[in-house]
């Protein structure tokens, strides 16, 4: 089964996509036009929320369809356990379930303009 989705999660340094990541969505460009992609951002207090609005322009530009649910992870430090393991709480879970359901119903949706 190909792969229809997509999730990344942009740092939150200088609101700006890193390279290696414009690299990527360049290098896949073909092949992920006309699929949707969710973003998952994780910062300080704003989650990184900056990072992801500019990550959504890039992603159109691509002519990728960046999803409206996201998954923001505020503080991430404080999600942090002993072993480095992320420790989500209800709201991340919900909202990875809501934004992985947004993803299948548009790579459904957009199938037609991929053929």
């Amino acid at each position: 089964m190909r792969q229809m989705r997509m999730c990344s999660s942009p740092p939150n340094i200088t609101s700006d996509p890193l390279p290696p990541l414009l690299n990527a969505m360049n290098y896949v460009y073909k092949e992920w036009n006309y699929k949707p992609a969710g973003i998952v951002s994780y910062g300080g207090v704003s989650g990184g929320v900056r990072s992801a609005l500019v990550e959504k322009i890039t992603l159109t530009t691509l002519k990728m369809m960046p999803m409206v649910q996201s998954v923001s992870v505020k503080n991430i430090a404080t999600r942090i356990d002993a072993n480095n393991n992320f420790l989500p709480n209800e709201h991340h879970l919900h909202g990875a379930e809501s934004l992985l359901n947004e993803l299948y119903k548009w790579a459904q949706a957009l199938k037609t303009m991929r053929q």
